[in-house]
């Protein structure tokens, strides 16, 4: 009899894994956002093969993951600049990250907390050191992940 629930507590389990539409991607978003508990969020966004439109490849929001960017992450897709955005309690640093012939190929929404007073510009540096940490780690995947 206990294998039943088992087997719908499996099922359940890969359920929940096929909803990342790009699970090496989410993998390393989930890997790099473990290491930071300072972080609201974070979300790697990119054109996936084959298609015309920027997507959020993967997010440490089940919600965002699949879903086209936001305007300042296309923005900074299409200038190459950083985009800063004030929210509350928080800041949303997005990030050019992966760049082919000068190009930005991938960018990532880093979201960190910002307490009453805390210096603003130590945060944005921060949310640009974990977007790197996260450009690092998609190319140390070796292979493509969206």
């Amino acid at each position: 009899m206990r294998v039943i629930p088992l087997l719908v507590v499996v099922m359940l389990g890969a359920c929940a894994s096929m909803k990342a539409p790009y699970p090496a991607a989410q993998d390393i978003v989930n890997g790099v956002a473990a290491k930071h508990p300072e972080l609201v969020r974070l979300t790697l966004h990119a054109v996936p093969a084959g298609k015309t439109e920027c997507t959020q490849i993967a997010s440490t929001m089940k919600k965002r993951r699949g879903k086209p960017s936001d305007p300042e992450d296309l923005k900074a897709m299409k200038t190459g600049q950083q985009v800063v955005l004030d929210e509350p309690g928080a800041i949303d640093v997005t990030v050019p990250i992966l760049r082919v012939k000068g190009r930005a190929t991938a960018v990532s929404g880093v979201t960190l907390r910002m307490e009453e007073g805390a210096n603003r510009a130590a945060l944005v540096n921060k949310a640009r050191m974990i977007a790197e940490e996260l450009a690092a780690a998609v190319r140390a995947a070796g292979k493509p992940v969206w």
